[in-house]
């Protein structure tokens, strides 16, 4: 993790969280991880991993506020 003060609490919560639904989905699209009744078919892990694409781009947005 850095520790420049880019990201916020929040921010890498939001971050992980995305890392978890690009990994998920992208394992379910190369068969890597096992069927399962949460991510059923392609079609839902190609949204998992826009999805994760998106939530890790929105978590470079949440910055720590600055003390004034």
């Amino acid at each position: 993790m850095r520790t420049d003060g880019t990201h916020s609490k929040i921010g890498y919560i939001i971050f992980i969280f995305g890392i978890f639904l690009l990994v998920s989905g992208t394992g379910r699209l190369t068969g890597s991880l096992e069927y399962n009744s949460f991510i059923s078919n392609k079609s839902i892990a190609i949204i998992f991993v826009a999805i994760g694409l998106s939530v890790i781009f929105i978590s470079f947005f949440v910055k720590p506020q600055k003390d004034k």
